[in-house]
């Protein structure tokens, strides 16, 4: 018979008036994964930070199974990453370790190259980790947490930032430590995902939990459903109907943004790229490739090596964010709390920061009007929050993105705007009201060049995909026919199937 690794009995946990968690009450055996899903705010993170030991519950009970010999009793990946940038990767493994004081340098870099290696993964573990991808940032986090083995392991959004291959990586160690009898707590809004790795399924709604079972016994759609409460719907908008004729005349009108013949020392070489005017043009690709630079160099984060950037026929040279937003572009990066967000300021001074001077020319702001833009973003983006005075960090990851969003849908003088994975860690109710939010914007007429480690995201939302391997286009496909294999083909290196 198998032994409980975990026990909850009866768990709640209040912050003032909100009732967060309430009254779950679940046991997950050694060896079991389990799917906790639930919209965000729906108390995934505090029941996690329970488990883990970072929030003590109000009332209830939580019960963990001894940790192996030389393990640990549970090891956590939060969905923002706790590695220091200005320390190697090694040290950072020490870190995780534990054993920091008599280690020799030589035998911290033995350490991490044997984690890494049982992982799968090649980083050099005398690199920064500052100078790593976000993919490889994710790997090491989750390296970090596995090097010494835990009786629960808790995995917040752990492929939120990561491409396919580094997906199997992660599910291949995954399964390994649950072999061994490790019991796993594993959150994702992909739900592909959750069908291929779990067991069972935990799933919250406004603290509670709703249903909790073996995952086999359940389908996606009742998943949603009890998710959002409501029966699924169809998770993309529909897209504007075209012909060949309007594809035509499309392509002959200037580019709202066009790169042509653009280098970027060792990241790109010599990308050709059109984002039209009323459509979502995505970029698809394994992590690395070059979809992130192409992003930031439309956004005026990078200047070319090379080559020009049209902005709507015109040569323009942007050599800054603040550049590019006066030119009509707006940008979303993939990592909202470092480059996205001013954490301690509130929701309103987050939502108007890029349409400020556009509102109020004159520098005198009417704290009247301003709360009516406000309001009427957050009111049709639905995020939920206590007032628009309350600072951004209190929100859940969801509702933070959803301001993030927001923020491009209070800018009249918006003309291009690129999303540099919009949707990460987002769940799926609140994905569906970004994406209906992006496909409003291309109706007033709005470019989206749309970069995302999501090929499904790719595939429903955009008009058409580029594909890019090793900082080339290889192809260039229309999503109404587009397959995530012939997507896959051209970003392993190969050609266009005619």
């Amino acid at each position: 018979m198998s032994q409980p690794a975990l026990t909850c009995q009866h768990v709640s946990k209040s912050f003032g008036a909100t009732r967060a968690v309430v009254d779950v009450d679940v046991t997950l055996n050694r060896g079991e994964i389990l799917a906790l899903v639930g919209e965000n705010g729906a108390g995934k993170s505090t029941l996690m930070n329970m488990l883990s030991g970072l929030l003590s519950p109000d009332t209830g009970s939580i019960t963990i199974a001894d940790p192996p010999e030389g393990g640990r009793a549970v090891s956590m990946v939060h969905q923002e990453l706790s590695l220091f940038a200005n320390l190697t990767v090694a040290e950072n493994l020490s870190l995780g370790d534990g054993d920091t004081t008599h280690r020799s340098e030589r035998a911290k870099r033995e350490f991490a190259r044997s984690t890494l290696a049982g992982l799968g993964v090649d980083i050099d573990v005398d690199a920064t980790v500052g100078d790593l991808t976000v993919g490889q940032r994710q790997l090491l986090e989750v390296a970090k947490a596995i090097a010494v083995p835990p009786t629960l392991l808790i995995l917040d959004e752990p492929t939120s930032s990561l491409e396919n291959p580094q997906v199997e990586l992660l599910f291949a160690a995954v399964r390994r430590l649950s072999a061994a009898g490790a019991a796993v707590v594993f959150v994702s809004h992909r739900m592909d995902e959750l069908f291929e790795l779990c067991d069972r399924v935990l799933v919250m709604r406004d603290g509670r939990q709703v249903d909790e079972g073996p995952l086999a016994d359940r389908t996606r759609d009742q998943l949603v459903a009890s998710m959002v409460g409501r029966e699924a719907s169809d998770l993309y908008p529909s897209r504007e109907a075209r012909d060949d004729d309007q594809d035509a005349a499309r392509s002959a009108e200037p580019a709202a943004v066009e790169l042509v013949d653009v280098s970027l020392d060792g990241s790109l070489s010599s990308v050709d790229l059109r984002v039209t005017a009323g459509s979502i043009t995505a970029i698809a690709g394994l992590e690395g490739h070059g979809q992130s630079e192409v992003a930031e160099v439309v956004a005026g984060v990078r200047t070319p090596t090379s080559g020009t950037l049209r902005r709507a026929g015109r040569p323009v040279r942007l050599r800054s964010p603040r550049q590019a937003v006066r030119s009509g572009i707006g940008y979303v990066a993939p990592d909202r709390r470092l480059d996205g967000l001013l954490l301690d300021q509130s929701i309103s001074a987050n939502a108007l920061l890029a349409a400020m001077p556009r509102l109020f020319p004159s520098g005198i702001v009417s704290p009247r009007r301003a709360r009516q833009v406000v309001q009427r973003v957050v009111s049709h983006l639905a995020v939920k929050h206590a007032a628009l005075t309350q600072p951004i960090v209190e929100l859940s990851g969801g509702n933070q993105q959803k301001v993030l969003i927001g923020r491009w849908l209070v800018d009249d003088g918006l003309e291009v705007l690129v999303l540099n994975d919009p949707t990460r860690g987002v769940d799926v109710g609140s994905r569906a009201q970004i994406y209906q939010s992006i496909r409003e914007l291309t109706e007033r007429g709005v470019a989206v060049l749309l970069v995302s480690t999501d090929l499904q995201e790719i595939l429903g939302l955009s008009d058409e995909v580029y594909v890019m391997y090793s900082g080339r286009i290889t192809g260039r496909l229309d999503s109404r026919t587009a397959t995530e294999t012939a997507v896959m083909h051209l970003a392993t290196g190969g050609t266009a199937v005619v």
